[in-house]
């Protein structure tokens, strides 16, 4: 486990050894999530954002999916 200084400016540097490991070389994307007490920093784009074929928002159309599914499974009682 490595562990970093935050700077004046709230800058963080990444240690060389994951820097490779992870092939992060400048102008790499990475996200940060909060999780309880914890940071976690992930490698490229965040899953929750992703697109399908033709621009279609997979999330949003995964809802969809599933109340219209409550709702018929409401019909049917």
């Amino acid at each position: 486990m490595e562990q970093v200084t935050i700077s004046p400016e709230g800058n963080i540097a990444i240690p060389k050894e994951i820097r490779e490991a992870l092939n992060l070389t400048e102008g790499a994307k990475l996200t940060l999530e909060v999780r309880g007490q914890e940071i976690v920093i992930t490698k490229g784009q965040d899953w929750r954002k992703l697109r399908g074929a033709g621009g279609v928002d997979l999330i949003t159309d995964f809802e969809k999916f599933k109340r219209e599914e409550r709702e018929r499974e409401d019909s049917r009682s």
